[in-house]
């Protein structure tokens, strides 16, 4: 009998592991072919100290539509002691739709943040993807978890019914959820992901699409069930799925104790009238209610009004915008779970006429336009603030509206026709249109162009490259001279893809070359590492050079020749360096540099082919010189004179002189004239002392003087140098005369 139960329970136990045997050296097989998919939610960046975001993470929802592909934000692998981590949840208004990733609100949001806390690392982390919905927000809740987030942000809820998973949805949205949450757990396995791909190869195979459907768009695509009237049965499987993904995400959080701001949802009410309209049981078609809110907003009555538009959007059966049951799940949520609850709606509401949330902020049904974008960032950012998120103080002086980001933000005329052109093609089909139209946009659309034509083509072709459309725009501005808008196309490239220096290189050169000095710094201190950049210290050397802020581009010339360079690039690291200091009037380093450079290049006589300067100063003495000039150069003023003075009392000469009067008249001391003076009787050709002379007999009014100084600082570095143009400018705002030659 004994024997009898040995041989069944190893017969049972051969039965059973046999199976999962093979199972498991077919899954090992594939692995060590590589077949199938890391689905991983982070993997490694190129750079590697960095993690991003896994481009076929989308694999895990989608089937039997393409699947979509998230941001290309990156984070440090290793959380720094200064971090501060934010992951961004959400679908495609978090992902930035109809913009690209420079308008995502994440990427404003970040700046933001990064400007009022300059000595902490901001990362923030947008991980939303387009037609996903609560369940991937909760399924990459482990993952995000492991990656020390300090608090999540988020703001869904539009995609609960058709995005994938979701009730109505064309993805898996029929099956049960105990299998939804079984394929969730083994679309990680090799095994599995080749079985999927059998089955839907052949279903593909039996059910081809025909033409008409490839013209839809995806967000046609992801319908299963479109009518879905309010309160019905599936209307309230969707608000059930919704709460309990959300309060199971909830949980996780809470559990690992990250901070959570989670936003009601905004939809257009005002400009978008119902898809679908019908009789439900007691509740009147949707479109009757809408035509009453319509002659409400008429009536000025726009209280009334709201209450209106937002009931026909509850009743509109397509259910592309959440209902505002949704929005009370949020709110019911946030104070269960004690979360931190902010309202863009709100927000929304009180930027827009009347209250009346419609196209002044929204590009569509859902998604907000440039303006939108900024402001829920600006909510966020709020929010951040509200409940002293990162740290208790926030520095005011570094607070800027966001105006002012719009404004100056690395976006051009070509990413807003992009957009454009994207809602028009989405507009042009089912549910904007009736669903017996097919989808010809691609095929009609006449651009009228360079802007539009580059635009639409990025568009009409999945393969088309939004990079490459930049660049080839930036080239065409170039050609035409037009540098301002060259830079700015590569700035849009800049801020789309932030780790990409190159960019950034781009955007300042050619400010650079459009003479916008300002405009070149900033771009190139928001370049990645421009510290350890030699072309971004070059370049900026360069620019403050030419604003003639001497202090600063000296600053960059030496963190410039702490870099590897070439012998060539060293070279030219010296000849900018002289340049530097013989406009700033420091001779004695000049010197210095003008001899090693020599040894380089023997026949090299200064700048512009004009005679160096050079001033011989006594040896006894030359150690005050150079503390002095070390002091000066430090900001250290007083402590510089002092030693100056003590010079001069060893051995006077025209070259202390010189510095003391420079001392003296930045500290608006009239007694810099008797040493400007005195240092001009036996220096020549000093473009410093020129300089000086002049700013100091412009404060006295003596307007004679000063224009023989101006002139004399003209002859010597040109009219086109930018502080002889500085110079002039000062002498007529003044003197009220016409300088140089127009004065006669």
């Amino acid at each position: 009998m004994k024997i009898e139960i040995k041989k069944k329970i190893f017969f049972y136990s051969v039965l059973i592991s046999t199976p999962l045997f093979l199972v498991g050296i077919l899954e090992f097989s594939l692995r060590l072919f590589s077949y199938g998919d890391n689905l991983s939610l982070f993997i490694p960046a190129s750079n590697p100290d960095y993690l991003t975001i896994n481009q076929n993470v989308g694999k895990r929802y989608f089937t039997k539509v393409e699947e979509t592909t998230p941001l290309n934000d990156f984070f440090l692998k290793e959380k720094p002691v200064n971090g501060y981590r934010l992951f961004i949840l959400g679908e495609s208004s978090v992902q930035g739709f109809p913009y690209d990733a420079n308008l995502a609100f994440s990427r404003i949001l970040q700046r933001r943040l990064k400007d009022v806390f300059p000595n902490h690392k901001i990362e923030v982390v947008n991980l939303g993807m387009t037609a996903i919905n609560s369940y991937t927000l909760l399924d990459f809740t482990d993952e995000l978890l492991k990656q020390k987030p300090d608090a999540v942000l988020i703001y869904t809820g539009h995609n609960e019914y058709y995005g994938a998973l979701g009730v109505a949805s064309m993805e898996n949205g029929e099956i049960a959820v105990w299998l939804k949450k079984l394929h969730l757990y083994f679309i990680h396995f090799r095994t599995y992901q080749l079985l999927r791909n059998v089955i839907g190869g052949f279903f593909k195979l039996i059910h081809p699409p025909n033409q008409n459907e490839a013209k839809e768009t995806l967000m046609q695509q992801m319908v299963g069930k479109n009518i879905i009237p309010y309160n019905s049965e599936m209307y309230n499987e969707g608000l059930s799925q919704f709460r309990d993904n959300m309060s199971r995400l909830f949980t996780k959080l809470k559990k690992a104790k990250v901070a959570v701001i989670i936003s009601d949802l905004v939809s257009n009410i005002k400009d978008l009238p119902p898809f679908y309209s019908l009789k439900y049981e007691d509740n009147p078609p949707a479109d009757s209610i809408y035509s009453m809110a319509k002659r409400f907003e008429a009536d000025s009555l726009f209280g009334i009004a709201k209450e209106n538009y937002v009931r026909a959007k509850d009743l509109d059966a397509i259910r592309f915008r959440a209902p505002e049951s949704i929005n009370k799940i949020i709110s019911d949520l946030a104070d269960s779970f004690n979360l931190y609850h902010i309202s863009l709606k709100s927000l929304f509401e009180k930027n827009s006429p009347g209250g009346l949330i419609g196209n002044n902020l929204m590009a569509e049904h859902l998604h907000a336009n440039i303006d939108g974008h900024f402001l829920m960032a600006e909510g966020f950012f709020n929010g951040l603030r509200e409940y002293k998120m990162i740290g208790n103080e926030w520095d005011s002086l570094n607070i800027k509206p966001w105006s002012y980001y719009k404004a100056n933000w690395g976006y051009t005329e070509l990413d807003s026709m992009i957009a454009e052109i994207r809602i028009k093609h989405l507009k042009a089909g089912w549910p904007f249109k009736p669903d017996t139209t097919v989808n010809n946009f691609k095929f009609t659309y006449k651009p009228n162009g360079i802007v539009d034509s580059l635009a639409f083509m990025t568009v009409k072709y999945s393969d088309a490259s939004i990079e490459n459309a930049h660049k080839n725009l930036a080239k065409f501005y170039e050609s035409k001279g037009e540098l301002k808008k060259a830079s700015d196309e590569y700035l849009s490239l800049a801020y789309m893809y932030p780790m990409t220096a190159s960019y950034f290189y781009s955007a300042a050169n050619l400010s650079f070359k459009a003479k916008n000095y300002g405009n070149c710094i900033n771009i190139l201190k928001e370049s990645p590492n421009p510290d350890t950049s030699a072309f971004a210290q070059f370049i900026l050397s360069n620019s403050y050079y030419m604003q003639g802020k001497y202090d600063e581009a000296l600053s960059s010339v030496n963190k410039l020749q702490k870099l590897p360079q070439n012998e060539s690039n060293n070279l030219l690291s010296e000849k900018l360096k002289y340049k530097i200091l013989i406009a700033s009037g420091n001779n004695y380093e000049a010197e210095k540099i003008l001899a090693s450079i020599k040894k380089s290049e023997p026949g090299f006589s200064g700048s512009g082919g004009n005679k160096p300067l050079i001033i011989l100063i006594p040896e006894k003495i030359k150690p005050y010189i150079e503390k002095a000039e070390r002091l000066r150069r430090n900001g250290q003023l007083s402590e510089a004179l002092a030693i100056l003075t003590e010079a001069n009392s060893i051995q006077e000469t025209a070259y202390s002189n010189l510095l003391i009067g420079k001392i003296l008249l930045r500290q608006n001391n009239p007694n810099s004239s008797i040493y400007l003076e005195k240092a001009s009787k036996e220096i020549k050709d000093d473009p410093s002392l020129s300089y000086n002379l002049c700013l100091l007999y412009l404060m006295k009014k003596d307007f004679p003087n000063a224009k023989v100084a101006m002139n004399d600082f003209i002859r010597i570095k040109g009219n086109d140098d930018p502080q002889s143009e500085q110079l002039q400018i000062l002498y007529e705002k003044q003197s009220g005369r016409k300088p140089l030659s127009s004065e006669k």
